[in-house]
């Protein structure tokens, strides 16, 4: 185990078609204080899988400047080798702060104690093309239950993506908010004591913290500093309470973004996992809420 740190130191398709009728280039009525805004591609992975270059496109017309990737597979993105992939952003004048790599117990060589070579080839290519961040969107069901084991995962891909320029990051769902841990902590806990907060950012899916019954804002007084992207989607006032469109649900988004600077974030990444109409319809219409936010 490494060493652990203080507190204190711390799905429904598209029509593409249809969309890119009704989708024209607009200017906000209201601008966020905030620099990055994108959207995690995963909300609108049909589109993505169907047609990139179309989505790409219509993305673009929404008025996103940014997106974060997922699916990195073999040097490959949608289907596309990962430089072809970046030229078709840069096209359209996106870029790609950020990316989704899983980075699970098969990735880590507890012999040798470092990455598989399949690992360290997706942060190289992550850094070859000038993106700030490498994030670990999940963990497998298994590794759950052997978080101590993952921590050595974790602070070796965190130095690894140090030395090749690019910052490695995790982002939460609900279960790290459960007691796991062998010692009965909460596996978020686990992350932000035991990994060096100097070489693994957090990137907090708002949505899921809520959905824990969480309060962002009690996360962000334990760990300022810590959270330098997030995840931004609304929830439902329903008993399911689903994700949907930022904006049209219970979120008080205002309230904690109003905290941004305590937090650290630098990051806002609209996502999309439930759709009232369809994703790329979904993807204009959280664009349009985030723009209408007064923070």
């Amino acid at each position: 185990m490494t060493n652990s740190f203080s507190r204190r130191n711390f799905l429904k398709t598209s029509s593409l078609a249809l969309a890119g009728a009704t989708l024209v280039p607009r200017i906000p009525l209201h601008i966020p204080t905030v620099q990055h805004l994108g959207i995690q591609l995963w909300s609108v992975r049909e589109d993505m899988k169907n047609d990139v270059t179309g989505t790409v496109k219509a993305l673009a017309k929404m008025g996103y400047k940014e997106v974060e990737g997922f699916g990195y597979s073999d040097g490959k993105m949608f289907g596309l080798p990962f430089k072809e992939f970046i030229k078709l952003l840069q096209d359209n004048g996106i870029t790609m702060p950020s990316s989704h790599v899983m980075f699970d117990s098969k990735a880590y060589d507890a012999t040798s104690k470092s990455l598989t070579d399949a690992a360290k080839k997706s942060i190289d290519d992550a850094a070859a093309a000038g993106q700030k961040y490498v994030v670990c969107p999940y963990m497998a069901d298994p590794d759950r239950l052997i978080i101590d084991k993952m921590i050595p995962v974790f602070q070796a891909a965190g130095e690894y993506a140090q030395k090749a320029g690019v910052r490695f990051g995790y982002h939460n769902h609900n279960f790290e908010f459960e007691k796991r841990g062998p010692d009965g902590r909460l596996l978020i806990e686990w992350l932000l004591h035991e990994v060096d907060p100097k070489i693994m950012a957090m990137e907090m899916d708002i949505y899921w913290v809520k959905f824990a019954n969480n309060n962002p804002l009690d996360w962000f007084r334990l760990y300022p500093g810590r959270w330098e992207l997030c995840h931004a989607k609304d929830m439902a006032s329903t008993e399911k309470r689903e994700s949907i469109e930022v904006g049209d649900g219970v979120i008080d988004f205002n309230e904690i973004f109003r905290q941004s600077k305590a937090a650290g974030l630098k990051y806002y990444i609209i996502e999309l996992e439930n759709y009232v109409t369809t994703p790329i319809q979904g993807a204009d219409r959280a664009f349009q809420g985030f723009n209408k936010l007064k923070f």
